[in-house]
């Protein structure tokens, strides 16, 4: 996890807050399914409200692509990535938006202490705030 930042700005102020997720027991049809209709890229996997994992669009369309892969039976547990990438809320917007960078990923899990989903930071978020900060 990273710091806190006491005195910039936080994730939180540009993550996007409850983002749709995924149970790891649901199919990749249905992921593809609930990706498409609300238009996003990756489904954070929670169970009881805890993020066991992420599952990003590109997965799904890699794994369904896969000569022997039956989408309507391939779980989302076996398609997620575990321990996915999970900040705070309060986690400086520049040190999330680095690692991301270095990691080469595209999102970032905001969880609260008990690990139960807040947000998500996406690169669509981190070029929102690299465009509202560039003007100021």
């Amino acid at each position: 996890m990273l710091p806190a930042e006491p005195n910039g700005i936080t994730v939180s102020a540009y993550m996007t807050p409850s983002p749709h997720g995924i149970a790891p027991q649901e199919t990749l049809a249905t992921a593809r399914s609930r990706l498409r209709e609300y238009r996003i890229r990756h489904l954070p996997v929670r169970v009881g409200g805890r993020v066991v994992g992420l599952l990003a669009e590109r997965d799904v369309d890699l794994l369904a692509g896969t000569a022997g892969v039956d989408p309507h039976a391939f779980s989302v547990e076996r398609a997620m990535t575990p321990d996915p990438f999970c900040v705070p809320a309060d986690a400086p917007i520049d040190a999330v938006a680095a690692e991301m960078a270095a990691r080469r990923i595209g999102s970032a899990l905001v969880v609260d202490g008990g690990g139960h989903l807040l947000g998500i930071f996406t690169e669509v978020d981190a070029l929102r705030a690299l465009a509202q900060l560039a003007k100021a």
